[in-house]
């Protein structure tokens, strides 16, 4: 018996494509709501990764080094790390350091820790480019990155009790590393220690260069060494000091750069000098023929400044002026800045014990 296939109507074909694609619809919408969850997962877990592991928090700090979000990296600086660095010279060093690498080709290997964070240097094409802080934010569960600086270290000689200073608005005290019974650093080996007030010692790393110091007492001001990375804090000098320290470092200054381009005598200088001192024999044995012969000179744009009394017999200053060196045919102009130290000799009498020379061009002119 022959058996026949019934048709479907138009109308049924319609109803079972509309189920169909009703469906297929749902299906879709649900395989979508399962990605979506999973990848809001996915991103849920990334962010957990970056923020509780270390190589997640370095990488994220390193995308905010890529996109030179440098308000950014200063700000979770400054809220997680001790930092001494103010906002514009941080972000000077990190563009510097930082410049054009690329940081999805950096790597970092564990270096060492301390009692506060641990320390991973930064390795960009197989050459080490910086060293990374890390620390975990009790709090949060979360690790904080910082690009740790250069590691200057300056020490700091307060003379004055009681001279509260502060860098970069933190304020300096006793838990920082310090020793208690010091003379000031430039006039140690002198044989003055009787002579010297003592200070207290602080040191002080993670410079990128040298701080800026706010002191609470407006009478006290603050010098730096520039041979040393040294800092004096103490009283500022009075006006009578201050007249007759001027007078006493513009004298000598002059003194010495007329010996040296043969303007002037051993004698002359000899006169400003503390015997028996390293610089003192130095400058005994200096050979001034290498200065070319010339007419006369002039002293221009003399300025006295940083001066700073240091107990009774001692203070320290700088100077710098314009050197001006006329010939027959030819005249120049040498800029020097010296930074100079004076003691009392027996006879009540400020003689210069040391000099540093901070700038000067004259060597390199010749």
């Amino acid at each position: 018996m022959d058996s026949k296939v019934k048709k479907k109507t138009y109308a049924e074909r319609l109803k079972i494509n509309k189920s169909f694609y009703l469906w297929l619809l749902t299906y879709i919408l649900f395989a979508i709501i399962v990605c979506a969850a999973g990848l809001g997962y996915l991103w849920f877990w990334l962010e957990r990764y970056e923020a509780r592991s270390v190589n997640g928090a370095m990488t994220r700090y390193m995308q905010m080094v890529g996109n030179r979000e440098w308000d950014e990296i200063y700000d979770e600086d400054v809220g997680y790390f001790l930092e001494l660095n103010d906002r514009k010279t941080y972000q000077k060093y990190l563009i510097w350091l930082y410049g054009d690498a690329n940081v999805s080709g950096m790597t970092f290997s564990y270096s060492t820790s301390d009692a506060y964070s641990d320390y991973y240097d930064v390795y960009y094409q197989q050459e080490k480019l910086c060293a990374l802080e890390v620390h975990q934010d009790k709090e949060s569960d979360s690790w904080k990155v910082r690009t740790v600086s250069q590691n200057n270290y300056y020490t700091f000689d307060v003379i004055e009790d009681g001279t509260d200073f502060r860098i970069n608005d933190v304020l300096i005290d006793d838990t920082f590393e310090h020793e208690d019974v010091h003379i000031p650093m430039g006039f140690e080996g002198f044989g003055f220690e009787d002579r010297l007030p003592n200070t207290k010692r602080y040191r002080i790393g993670g410079f990128i260069q040298a701080p800026e110091l706010s002191l609470t007492n407006k009478n006290y001001t603050y010098v730096l060494d520039h041979t040393k990375n040294n800092f004096y804090l103490g009283r500022k000098p009075t006006d009578e000091e201050i007249e007759y320290f001027t007078k006493e470092i513009t004298d000598t200054a002059i003194a010495y750069c007329k010996y040296i381009t043969r303007d002037g005598t051993f004698y002359s200088l000899n006169q400003h000098l503390y015997p028996n001192t390293p610089f003192y024999y130095n400058i005994l044995g200096f050979d001034p023929q290498w200065f070319s012969p010339h007419d006369r000179i002039e002293f221009n744009n003399i300025e006295v400044f940083d001066l700073m009394p240091i107990g009774d017999d001692f203070f320290v200053g700088s100077i710098s002026f314009d050197y001006h060196v006329i010939a027959s045919d030819v005249s120049k102009t040498y800029s020097s800045t010296y930074q100079l130290f004076f003691a009392k000799n027996v006879y009540n009498q400020w003689r210069m014990c040391d000099m540093a020379i901070i700038f000067d061009n004259s060597a390199d002119e010749e």
